[in-house]
Formats: C-alpha cells, structure tokens, sequence
C-alpha cells in the first residue's frame, strides 16, 4: 500500500511500555507487523474510524493482528487473528475530510495477545511481552544471513548498530513466502531457530 501525506499531517506517539496491558486490535489480512517496521494504513471502516479517534486521544498503542487462511472472510464481522501479534503505535496521520485516516503504525515488539469484549465498537486484546531467546547468533549463521540479504536486496545500507536480531526480522520480512509460513516464523521465539527456518527457503 502506497499513500503520501500532505502538509496537514500530524506526528504522533509515545513509547509503548514493556508491561501487559489492554489496547485496541487491528485484525489485518495476511499482514504482519514486525518489530521496527513502518506500516501505512488506511483506516476508513466506521468502527476503526473510532478506534483511530481514541487512539488519538491517548497513547497511541495498538496491535495489528494477523487473520490468515478460511479467517479472511470474516474480516467483515471479528475474524480470529493469530495468538503472536505485533504491538505498535501510530507515529504519524492524517485526519480526511470526510472521517477517514491515514495512519503510519511503528512495530515496536512481538506479544501474546488474548481479545477481550469490553463493549467497544472495535475489537481490544489483553496482551503480555514475549521473552526472546537464544540471541546470540553465531558467526557462520550470521554471514549466512548477510549473504542471503545482500542477493534479495543488493548492497543493503543499515542504520549503524543494526542488531543480528534485527537482520534475521527483517531477512524474514523481504522473503517472498507465503503468510502462512511467514507467521509461523514469526511466531517462533527463538532467534537462531527463526533464522534457521527462514534460510530453509533460501
């Protein structure tokens, strides 16, 4: 999705904490939000309209939730979404005339979600921190994973102080596969098992 802003555009957002708490739920299809990326959006469903206002009002915090397969079809009521998610915050937006948002959504980390009804209009999920593991990615692995970026991408300029962490996401993010195999690497709190089974498609 391609949208640009115009000069009526409005920066926005706090850091999200690390503590489990309550917050609006997005449910996308086959969309994904990893930690660090930068999705647009545009919001223009009434229920989301609001959902966009309140957000507004407060934090800015909210999860995108992963609907894939048979699910996608119930996006018109409440899909299911995924039990992995990508909590973020709206970093910038843009109010439209006629009710809609543009809205640009920063992935700040992966949680454990749970909906819960707390008679909103728009869906809300409990959510926890997800503990990491397995971090430190050894040398060879991690050439590996160079290698493979630098065939999908070319010559790939990186912020400096990139993390191996922040590599494998993004390897994971570039690779054409499909929404079902990229979730379920997703998902996986394993650094190194993550980067094992992305490499199995390369």
């Amino acid at each position: 999705m391609e949208f640009s802003f115009d000069e009526s555009e409005e920066s926005f957002g706090l850091p999200t904490s690390n503590n489990p708490g309550t917050c609006p739920l997005f449910p996308l299809s086959d969309l994904i939000l990893f930690p660090g990326q930068v999705i647009p959006l545009h919001v223009f469903e009434p229920r989301y309209r609001e959902m966009t206002r309140d957000l507004l009002d407060s934090s800015g915090e909210l999860i995108l939730g992963t609907v894939l397969g048979e699910d996608r079809k119930r996006l018109g009521d409440v899909a299911p979404v995924q039990p992995v998610a990508g909590l973020g915050r709206i970093q910038r937006y843009q109010a439209l005339e006629d009710g809609r948002f543009l809205i640009v959504v920063l992935g700040e980390r992966r949680v454990l979600i749970e909906p819960v009804d707390r008679g909103k209009s728009y869906p809300e999920a409990h959510h926890q921190p997800i503990e990491e593991t397995d971090l430190l990615i050894p040398d060879n692995d991690l050439e590996n994973l160079q290698s493979v970026l630098k065939e999908i991408e070319g010559q790939i300029e990186l912020p400096e102080g990139t993390s191996p962490v922040q590599l494998v996401d993004l390897l994971i993010m570039i690779s054409k596969i499909s929404p079902q195999d990229k979730y379920d690497i997703f998902q996986t709190t394993s650094v190194s098992d993550r980067l094992e089974k992305i490499l199995d498609f390369h």
